[in-house]
């Protein structure tokens, strides 16, 4: 091998002209119209890939709460049942195209993969937010409860699924078994009714106790968000 193989590999591939790939693209962009993404048109360009089951179960449980409360039944715990696939459903969504091994091309596009996921959490949050907020003015006003009771009871479980799922997702059992949010969420919901009955779990001098859970829950689903997104930018760096 020559000794000045380096001189020679440039000599064979010389260096590109930047001034010209500027102008280059500058014209691209005029001619073809576009420009950078804002936030906007980022969140509006995936809301196409977000599947119908995510938006299926949520209605499912905004349905339940309704129906019961016109029919004058106590359906917090059969709506806090629900909530773990509801929170399922948007980590596997979110996260489908990693389990599929489709996460290095969609990286490759115009939108970053960690953008992509940014707008599907931001979309599927935004709507997962306001339906919590709906079930607990819509159960709340029936319910002995009340309005933040019934929230905590039916957040919790929702948080506790999320929570979970986004750790499973990122080890390799996880990522191969699509079905593992699944399994987290069945054990979540079975949680909640095992204890439904349990009147003294739901005392008005133990409901401190359901706040403080509540708190410490958002906060570690903080946590597994920014690890999420971690592991997002890793890859991608």
């Amino acid at each position: 091998m020559s000794k000045n193989i380096r001189q020679v590999m440039h000599e064979a591939v010389p260096k590109p002209d930047f001034v010209k790939k500027d102008a280059f693209i500058r014209e691209y962009r005029e001619k073809s119209g576009r420009t950078e993404l804002g936030t906007f048109d980022l969140l509006k360009s995936q809301i196409s890939y977000i599947r119908m089951p995510v938006w299926i179960v949520s209605i499912a449980a905004l349905v339940v709460a309704i129906f019961g409360t016109l029919q004058n039944r106590e359906t917090v715990f059969y709506v806090a049942a629900i909530m773990p696939f509801v929170s399922a459903s948007s980590v596997f969504d979110s996260m489908r195209c990693r389990m599929y091994g489709m996460d290095e091309l969609e990286g490759a596009t115009r939108i970053s993969g960690r953008g992509i996921l940014f707008a599907r959490l931001v979309l599927i949050g935004a709507v997962h937010i306001a339906l919590l907020l709906a079930l607990s003015v819509v159960i709340g006003s029936r319910s002995v409860f009340g309005f933040a009771m019934t929230g905590a009871i039916i957040t919790i479980p929702y948080l506790i699924s999320s929570i979970a799922c986004m750790i499973l997702e990122r080890t390799e059992v996880g990522r191969r078994n699509a079905f593992g949010c699944v399994l987290v969420s069945a054990v979540t919901s079975f949680m909640i009714l095992a204890i439904k009955d349990e009147k003294v779990f739901f005392a008005q001098n133990y409901r401190w106790m359901w706040f403080m859970m509540l708190a410490l829950l958002v906060y570690l689903e903080c946590i597994q968000l920014k690890k999420t997104f971690r592991v997002e930018e890793y890859e991608w760096n």
